[in-house]
């Protein structure tokens, strides 16, 4: 057998079999994909991100990739959650973000409710205080059905 039939077969196994070094790629990425979610549901912190970007998954109308951004301690950090594909979520809109206090590189977003930035600022136009309420009045309408939660009548009161 000379160095061409040798190298013949080599390429021939090597096509064959090209899949079998892709495994442990595969196991490596589930296994920091589940980390990563026991990082955050043992480390829990809420703040609120930004999204600036999507692509699809597979086709047009199905599940879409979002990359978005938040701040925590000053510092910017960036992540990408799977929704499926909305009108409704849009590059600039804000959302909730887990992430996880002793990791902030593990985060996903939280696609429930929109929320609009409000930005206080002082005379001197600088910048004192964000805060972020639910867009389109879905924060008044949520304490409206609250307190009716927890209304009392006045006849149920006794001295």
């Amino acid at each position: 057998m000379n160095l061409t039939d040798k190298y013949l077969k080599v390429k021939e196994f090597i096509s064959e079999y090209y899949w079998i070094a892709g495994i442990p790629f595969f196991i490596f990425a589930i296994i920091g994909v589940m980390e990563s979610k026991e990082d955050i549901k043992q480390n829990k912190t809420l703040t609120y991100g930004m999204v600036y970007g999507s692509t699809s998954i597979y086709k047009k109308y199905s599940k879409r990739n979002y990359k978005y951004e938040f701040y925590n301690n000053g510092k910017k950090y960036t992540g990408t959650s799977t929704a499926y594909s909305s009108k409704n979520i849009r590059n600039g809109n804000f959302y909730k973000v887990e992430f996880s206090d002793k990791n902030p590189e593990h985060s996903r977003m939280i696609f429930e409710s929109e929320y609009e930035r409000k930005i206080g600022t002082n005379k001197k136009d600088k910048v004192t205080d964000t805060i972020f309420v639910l867009k389109g009045g879905k924060f008044k309408n949520e304490m409206k059905d609250l307190i009716e939660k927890y209304e009392f009548k006045t006849d149920s009161i006794k001295n």
